[in-house]
């Protein structure tokens, strides 16, 4: 779960399947990073900074999903970084 220091940003919806899920990044914060929530309301946490590590208080930019579905990309802004990151079980991220 996202900790909301600041503000969502980005928003992505997706739909590939009932669950519904939506993505979006946090803007500012300790720990910014990419969160999902689903249709029930439950929170996933995609990928985060450590607090007091390299990102921490950066903001996350870009979201981006590959075509097919198996990376999703995403950025850290003042640090100038993007980042793709790949499932390990061939799925695709809904």
């Amino acid at each position: 779960q996202g900790s909301f220091n600041s503000q969502p940003d980005q928003i992505i919806e997706s739909d590939l399947d009932k669950r519904k899920y939506i993505y979006f990044t946090e803007d500012g914060g300790s720990a910014p990073g990419v969160h999902v929530r689903d249709r029930e309301g439950k929170y996933y946490t995609m990928v985060r900074a450590v607090p007091g590590g390299r990102y921490a208080g950066d903001e996350t930019v870009g979201l981006a999903f590959s075509l097919d579905r198996k990376k999703f990309y995403f950025g850290f802004q003042e640090a100038g970084v993007l980042l793709e990151v790949t499932r390990n079980d061939g799925r695709v991220f809904n």
